[in-house]
This record gives structure tokens, sequence and C-alpha cells, in this order.
């Protein structure tokens, strides 16, 4: 049987500015790993990619209704599950935790999870951390844009801390040229490995190229080829369950 032709097909991705896996701001073109993987995707099954830029949460919404086929770096949660396909295997392997900013100044203390109450916390809208974080509704968590604006609001005095993934926030912040001097991370925080996926809408009119988009994603861990892209980036190697 003839493989499938996608030849005038088109993916869309929704790229959110996540470093070092994707690069919007400050670009005249999103750039990153989850570029270079879709890039050598859609070479192989000789489709074209229209890439867009967008915060998180809109990356989200365009994913969740189709208006994009594809997105990257998704941490998995049974919410977003309802709505996207998590492609196999994980190109984001992280051993970094989740810590907790704060102005270098302040007397803010956060040396155990509870100490986070009454405290207004910066998260990313749309974002996903760690499932007591993400659950607990007691929490004071104020949702904004990028992690580059809960950083300026935090350094104006207007939220107490910004939670984040230390390994690329501190990424983000040389990148940004943001004062890191003048933050401090917290005591605690939360470590477990953190696994980031390509998902692809459950609602893309394409599911037949996601599939081929799977097994092409798939191939190249096999092979080997995955795990080189990555290392361009000096993260850790793709593991093939």
């Amino acid at each position: 049987m003839a493989a499938p032709s996608f030849a005038s097909s088109r993916l869309v991705v929704a790229v959110d500015h996540a470093p070092p896996y994707s690069y919007t701001q400050g670009e005249t073109r999103p750039r990153g790993l989850l570029i270079d993987i879709m890039m050598r995707i859609s070479k192989q099954l000789n489709v074209s990619l229209q890439l867009i830029p967008c915060p998180i949460s809109r990356c989200v919404q365009l994913i969740k209704s189709g208006q994009a086929d594809i997105g990257g770096a998704f941490i998995k949660t049974l919410e977003r599950q309802r709505d996207m396909a998590f492609l196999e295997p994980a190109y984001m392997v992280l051993n970094s935790p989740f810590v907790f900013y704060a102005q270098t100044e302040s007397k803010t203390v956060v040396n155990k999870f509870d100490d986070l109450y009454g405290k207004r916390i910066g998260i990313v809208r749309g974002a996903a951390h760690f499932a007591r974080f993400d659950n607990d509704q007691k929490l004071m968590k104020i949702a904004v844009q990028s992690e580059k604006v809960a950083m300026d609001l935090l350094l104006k005095g207007r939220l107490d801390v910004v939670i984040a993934v230390e390994q690329t926030a501190d990424h983000s912040l040389s990148v940004l040229n943001q004062p890191s001097h003048r933050l401090k991370k917290l005591t605690y925080r939360h470590d477990e490995p953190i696994l980031g996926y390509a998902v692809a809408s459950k609602r893309s009119e394409k599911q037949k190229l996601i599939e081929q988009v799977q097994l092409a994603l798939l191939d190249l861990a096999k092979s080997g080829e995955l795990s080189q892209i990555v290392d361009l980036y000096d993260l850790p190697p793709v593991v093939v369950k």
C-alpha cells in the first residue's frame, strides 16, 4: 500500500515563548527546539508549516479549538488530555525544580509549601506546574500573560513571589536582560522530573496527518536523530519507552 500523500497540506503550529524549546520574543520568526523538530518532520512528510507566535494561554486555546494543529513543550495534565493528544516520546526531559522567586531586598520567606498561603503568587496564564500547587484553590494565584510580565510585576512590588522552572527561568532572565541580581530564589522548591510533549489538537481536521506526525516523531526517536537535535541545545537525551 502506498504511503499517504500530504503534499499540499499545511500544519499550523502554535508557538509560545519558552526558551530554549521555543523563542518568539524579539524574533522575526519563531525558532528553537520545537521548530527544529517540526521542520525535520515536515520535510519528511512533505508538508508546510505555519508558525503562530502566541502566549501560552492563547496557544492552549488555539489547540483546543482546532485552529492550531500542533503545540510544544506541554506538561501532561488530565484537563489538557481532554482536548490534546500527547505525542510520544517527551522531547523535554528536565530534572530542574519548580522554584519561587522574590525581590532580593524583600523579607519574603518560603521555607515550605504552607508558607505560600497569603502571598500573591505570579503564574503564567495557561501554564501547568505540579499537582498540589495547581489544584490548591486557597493559594492566591495571579495569572499574567508571560513569565517576563510576572517578573516585571514582582520587581514593581505588585507580586510577592513568582513560580517558574529554575532552568528555563534562569535562561529567560539572561536572554531578556532582566535584572536577575534584584531577584532571589526562596528556600522551598518542588523537585520532580518534568516531561514536556508535543501535542496535537483533537479538534484538528488533519487527524490522518497528525497520525503521520506521531509516527515520524517515533522514528526520529528510535533512530537517535531526535536526541541529536535535542543535544544541540545541551538538553538531556530523549528516552524511548
